[in-house]
């Protein structure tokens, strides 16, 4: 059930960040994705749970939950 409270306890923090328009993604392999939380896809049967950014030039990127290692607020520290 691990891996389900992984699940649940990132969905919330992701969903708590949808409105903030600077937030910045930083996914295990080192990538960072800067910009708004356009979706979030948590529920659909036999999909993996993700994230869907869209950056300020317009281009949105869908990051996989399993892929996340950091996710930094920084219209927080305005």
């Amino acid at each position: 059930m691990r891996c389900m409270d992984d699940v649940f306890s990132m969905l919330e923090r992701v969903q708590a960040l949808k409105q903030s328009e600077d937030v910045e993604v930083i996914t295990t392999d080192g990538k960072s994705y800067r910009g708004q939380i356009d979706n979030l896809r948590s529920t659909q049967p036999f999909s993996k749970p993700a994230v869907k950014m869209r950056t300020a030039e317009g281009k949105v990127t869908k990051i996989l939950f399993s892929e996340i290692k950091e996710i930094i607020d920084h219209s927080a520290k305005k």
